[in-house]
C-alpha cells in the first residue's frame, strides 16, 4: 500500500499524524512521553496538573491541607490520599522541560481547573519551560443550587481568558457535554483567546455498591459507543467557528479516526486503546487509518475532513431533529 499523508495541524502545530495520546499514566514521565512518540503518536498531552496542587507550596504541604474549605472537595481527598507521589509544580515544570527537548512531537501541558485565581501565572512557567501549547480540563459540578448555568459557562470563559493573557503559546479547552447550547460556549471561549476545543472530558462516574453501600469508581474506561457524541458536535461546529477541533472519548480504532475526521476533527485524542492494549497499538490504530483512506481513494486527510458535517451538507438534516423523528419512524 502507497504510503498516504497522514499529517495535520492542530493549535497550529504541525502535526504527522492526527493521533494525540490523551492525558494519562502513558505521559505522567519523560520516558512515557518518548515511549509515546516513538510509537508514533502525533503529540501527546501530559498527565494533567491539578490547579490545586499548583495551590499549594510544596514547603508547606501540611498547613495548605489543613484549609480544606479553599479546596474543591474532590480533589483535596485526592491529595491527602497522594501527597507522597503527586507532582508538584517544580517537578511538573522540570518534566515539562525534558520531555519537549526529548522528542520531536509536540508536547501539550494539561490543567486540571476550576477557577480563573493563582494558577495562571504558572501557566507562563509551563509555556516558558518548552510546552508547545496548553489544554485546560475544566470540569465545574454544578452542586450550588444559586448557582445558574450561565453563571458555570462563565467561570469556564473567565479561565480561558486568563490562561491566554498569560502564555504566548495555543490555548485548547476540554469540555464536557453537558452544556445545553454548546455552540455558544464554544464561540465565546474563542472569543476569550482559545484556539481549540477537544470534545469531550469524560468525566468521572462513581457509583454506589450495594452491599457495602459505600462509594465506588464507575467505569473506568470508554467504550467505543462513547464517540457519538463527540462526533455529532464535532459535525455540528466544524466549519462555523474560527478554532481547531480534537475528538476525544471512545475512539479505539483506524475507522473511529476516519469517523472523527469526516465529522471535521483536526486530531483525535486516544487513551483507553493504548493503555489496555500497549503504545504500540499506535501503529495498528495508523494503519487501519490509512487501509481505508486507501480503500476510499483518498491521499490525504483534508481530502475528507469535514466530509459529512453539517457545514458540508446545510441542507441535509445530519444530526437534527429530522434525523431523530426518522428513526423513532422507523426509517
Amino acid at each position: 500500500m502507497a504510503e498516504l499523508d497522514l499529517s495535520t495541524t492542530y493549535l497550529g502545530l504541525a502535526l504527522r499524524n492526527p493521533l494525540i495520546v490523551g492525558s494519562g499514566p502513558l505521559s505522567d514521565s519523560v520516558a512515557g512521553v518518548k515511549q509515546c512518540a516513538e510509537a508514533g503518536a502525533g503529540a501527546v498531552v501530559l498527565k494533567s496538573l491539578f490547579e490545586e496542587e499548583i495551590r499549594a507550596d510544596a514547603d508547606e504541604i501540611s498547613d495548605t491541607l489543613s484549609q480544606a474549605g479553599a479546596w474543591h472537595s474532590e480533589v483535596y481527598e485526592y491529595l491527602q490520599a497522594d501527597i507522597g507521589m503527586r507532582y508538584g509544580p517544580r517537578k511538573y515544570l522540570e518534566m515539562v522541560s525534558t520531555a519537549a527537548a526529548a522528542v520531536d512531537i509536540p508536547v501539550i501541558a494539561s490543567i486540571n481547573c476550576v477557577s480563573a485565581d493563582t494558577w495562571p501565572e504558572f501557566a507562563a512557567e509551563v509555556a516558558a519551560a518548552g510546552a508547545d501549547a496548553l489544554e485546560l480540563n475544566v470540569a465545574i459540578f454544578p452542586r450550588d443550587t444559586q448557582e445558574t448555568s450561565s453563571q458555570i459557562e462563565q467561570r469556564i470563559v473567565d479561565i480561558v481568558a486568563a490562561a491566554s493573557q498569560a502564555v504566548d503559546i495555543p490555548v485548547s479547552v476540554k469540555l464536557a457535554d453537558t452544556f445545553a447550547a454548546l455552540p455558544n460556549l464554544v464561540l465565546r471561549l474563542r472569543q476569550a483567546g482559545a484556539q481549540g476545543c477537544v470534545l469531550f472530558n469524560r468525566l468521572y462516574q462513581p457509583t454506589i455498591h450495594p452491599e457495602t453501600m459505600k462509594v465506588v469508581g464507575g467505569a473506568r474506561y470508554s467504550a467505543p459507543a462513547e464517540s457519538a457524541l463527540a462526533i455529532r458536535w464535532l459535525a455540528i461546529l466544524s466549519g462555523c467557528l474560527d478554532l481547531d477541533l480534537a475528538a476525544a472519548t471512545g475512539f479505539h480504532t483506524g475507522t473511529h479516526l476516519a469517523r472523527g475526521i469526516l465529522a471535521g476533527a483536526d486530531a483525535v485524542q486516544m487513551f483507553t486503546v493504548l493503555y489496555r492494549e500497549g503504545i504500540t497499538q499506535i501503529q495498528t490504530v495508523l494503519a487501519e487509518l490509512q487501509t481505508w483512506m486507501a480503500r476510499k481513494e483518498f491521499s490525504c486527510l483534508d481530502d475528507f475532513r469535514g466530509l459529512v458535517s453539517q457545514g458540508h451538507h446545510p441542507e441535509e438534516p445530519l444530526f437534527t431533529r429530522l434525523q431523530y423523528m426518522k428513526r423513532l419512524a422507523g426509517e
